[in-house]
């Protein structure tokens, strides 16, 4: 019989195949892995199924997971290795040479005034405005700015050239009114000149320091204070130190 004009040999395109009826059979059978979670499933998979599982459901977490305890560790090791902030930073421009004379002076200073660490107390001679093909002065700018230089001392010429930088404060700024009247004959103006208004000194002339000289160093040097950020106890006791006459 033929409905709808419709023949046998239009009701046999319409026949599922086998493949077809059992491609359906197969989605219309329950997930067993529905309701369970993914780590439960992944377990319960053939060993041939787990990688693909993995990398689909997985992988993306395990990456985040593992970058972000890097970057834990990478912190937790920079702050845990961090070396101490000096109680006192003191930094000679364009003075090259003295090394191991100012190692004497730190060693001297760290004894007087109890510090065992060495890391506490910094006195070097590396930075240099004069030299044209390794020129520190961007990074004087930005140890200063930051408060990693506390003092600074190099020649009468150059230190003429840190003031004018606005590098260097005025020692009437640090210093009590009692230090500035003991140092009357070694406070100087920008150019090594001595001043007798301590209000109006720059800087304390070295050739006058007794220490300094025991040392072997300089005596055409000017010590001033830079950005002092740590208090005035340690920079203050330096100047004590090095017995200015």
């Amino acid at each position: 019989m033929v409905q709808d004009g419709k023949g046998p040999e239009d009701a046999q395109e319409y026949r599922l195949t086998d493949e077809q009826r059992e491609a359906i059979a197969t989605l219309a059978c329950a997930n067993v892995y529905a309701k369970q979670s993914k780590w439960k499933t992944f377990r319960e998979l053939d060993r041939h199924d787990k990688w693909p599982f993995f990398v689909q459901h997985f992988l993306l977490g395990t990456v985040a997971a593992a970058v972000a305890l890097a970057v834990v560790v990478a912190v937790a090791v920079t702050f845990f290795t961090k070396p101490p902030d000096p109680l006192i930073s003191v930094q000679g421009v364009d003075m090259p040479g003295n090394s191991a004379k100012l190692d004497e002076l730190n060693a001297g200073f760290r004894r007087q005034a109890g510090i065992a660490d060495k890391r506490l107390v910094q006195i070097d001679d590396s930075l240099s405005i004069s030299n044209g093909y390794a020129d520190d002065s961007a990074k004087i700018m930005a140890m200063v700015s930051a408060g990693q230089i506390n003092m600074l001392f190099s020649s009468t010429k150059n230190f003429a050239e840190l003031v004018g930088r606005g590098y260097v404060a005025k020692p009437a700024a640090v210093l009590s009114a009692q230090q500035l009247a003991a140092l009357s004959g070694a406070l100087v103006d920008a150019h090594g000149r001595p001043v007798a208004d301590p209000a109006k000194a720059v800087g304390l002339n070295l050739s006058q320091s007794r220490i300094w000289a025991a040392c072997g160093l300089p005596s055409d040097a000017i010590l001033g204070f830079s950005n002092v950020t740590s208090g005035k106890n340690y920079p203050r006791r330096f100047v004590n130190y090095l017995r200015f006459e």
